[in-house]
């Protein structure tokens, strides 16, 4: 059997460190693999404490900050296996058009945080996408299709009742965005919160330049 030597300074730069954990789920797997490999490592004394810390402020982050990376809605407590980072929007015109009838995704946020999430046989580009369940702020469940819509990737096929029962308002309203899997079922999921700033609407068409003041010539 062959066995790994582990010193402090490896834990130290390891995966295992208490911010890596909390990050994407790519460090997380990587974290899983490296934990895995621990039982057939020897560790010394001072690395095997000062991990058995990390993984105490580990836990006690989770615990003082539980809803940093997933939605804070009550009906999805202990439904969450995986959960991609948020993610905010500010909507547009066309994010509320029923005649579009969809939410344009940013093809960043998409590419970096949500299509690593993806499983084989889960296509975005295909005629009919995937199908997912999406949760509101009162974990309200909404039918939808996570999909590629030209350039661009969308929620569609409900999101008009997601507008309706909202009142969603052009640049008046955010929405706050998280895609995770459904620990039941593995089912993908997303889970979409609005927030209203009063004032932030502004109509371009009602602008006027500023009059001019004209000066009497002494």
């Amino acid at each position: 059997m062959c066995r790994t030597f582990l010193t402090s300074d490896s834990i130290a730069s390891s995966p295992l460190s208490p911010v890596r954990l909390m990050s994407t789920t790519a460090e997380d797997l990587e974290a899983a693999s490296i934990l895995l490999s621990l039982q057939f490592a020897k560790l010394d004394d001072q690395a095997l404490k000062q991990l058995h810390e990390q993984i105490q402020a580990t836990q006690l982050h989770q615990q003082q900050r539980p809803n940093q990376y997933r939605p804070p809605i009550q009906v999805l407590e202990g439904m969450i296996r995986e959960c991609s980072m948020h993610y905010e929007k500010q909507l547009t015109k066309s994010d509320i058009d029923r005649g579009q009838g969809r939410l344009a995704l940013k093809n960043e946020y998409v590419d970096a945080s949500l299509r690593p999430m993806l499983r084989e046989g889960e296509i975005l580009e295909g005629r009919h996408g995937i199908q997912v369940f999406v949760y509101d702020g009162e974990g309200e469940e909404y039918q939808m299709k996570f999909k590629g819509w030209g350039k661009m990737v969308v929620l569609t096929s409900g999101w008009n009742q997601f507008v309706k029962r909202h009142e969603l308002r052009e640049e008046e309203d955010f929405v706050t965005i998280w895609m995770f899997r459904r620990s039941v079922d593995d089912r993908l999921c997303f889970a979409i919160t609005t927030r209203r700033e009063h004032g932030r609407h502004y109509n371009m068409k009602n602008r006027r330049a500023p009059k001019r003041q004209r000066t009497r010539e002494a």
